[in-house]
This record gives structure tokens, sequence and C-alpha cells, in this order.
């Protein structure tokens, strides 16, 4: 009779143990909250926004005046310095981007707070995508 019950708890106990999986901490930089607000030419603000996960996905949010006039998922991959999105199910392209640090000096910034960060996606032609937030 000892023996079942010892195998039962030796069972529960490294299965206890031994069984849970601990989930990977993602550090990536790419993490987080990516922005650009400009001022198109009829003057309505105009805001593009990338909320970056660590399951390699994301939401991308365009907005007009405060209103959301576009949204849709994003994945997002990872080759050494460059980082490509994609936009399954639109004809948006990819982006191909790699994080910068610079110095702004951009004048169509809308926003102080962007104007004074200096972390950004570049793309490969050399433009800014987007601000860290």
């Amino acid at each position: 009779m000892k023996k079942p019950l010892h195998f039962f708890m030796a069972t529960f106990v490294f299965s206890t143990i031994f069984g849970c999986s601990e989930i990977p901490e993602s550090n990536d930089p790419i993490l987080g909250i990516w922005a650009k607000t400009t001022t198109l030419e009829s003057g309505k603000d105009s805001k593009e926004e990338w909320i970056f996960n660590d399951a390699h996905k994301g939401r991308f949010h365009s907005y007009t005046n405060d209103n959301v006039a576009f949204l849709t998922d994003f994945r997002w991959t990872n080759d050494g310095d460059t980082y490509t999105i994609t936009y399954p199910g639109t004809d948006m392209p990819n982006d191909n981007v790699s994080i910068k640090t610079t110095e702004l000096s951009n004048s169509t910034e809308k926003n102080t707070e962007q104007a004074s960060s200096n972390v950004i996606l570049e793309e490969t032609n050399g433009e800014t995508l987007a601000f860290r937030e």
C-alpha cells in the first residue's frame, strides 16, 4: 500500500516542480508604444500608433482628430538590427525599420514630448516611421 502512495506523491512533486514552465521574459527594445503625429494640409491632426507586444504581434491605429480612422493587427519579426512589420489582410506595405537614437530636428512634429524624445523607428530609406512614447 505504501509503494503506490509513494509513487503518487513522487509523481505529484516531480510534475509540480518540473512541469511548470516559466514564461520567458522578453526585453526586446521594440516592445511598447510608438507613434507619429502630424498636421495634415487640411489642418486636421493625424496620428499613427503601433503597439508592439512580446508575442511578435501588435496593433496599429490611425487617428484623425482623435477619432480612429483605421485599425488593424500586425506581426513583427527581428533579423539583427532590422525589424519587419507586416499587416496581414491589408494592402499596407511592409515596414522595414531599425531603432535609432538621434537628435530630433523635425519641425513637423506637433507633440513636444515627441520632440524631446530621441529614440525612433527609422525606415530603411532614412525616414522616421515613429517615436517611442
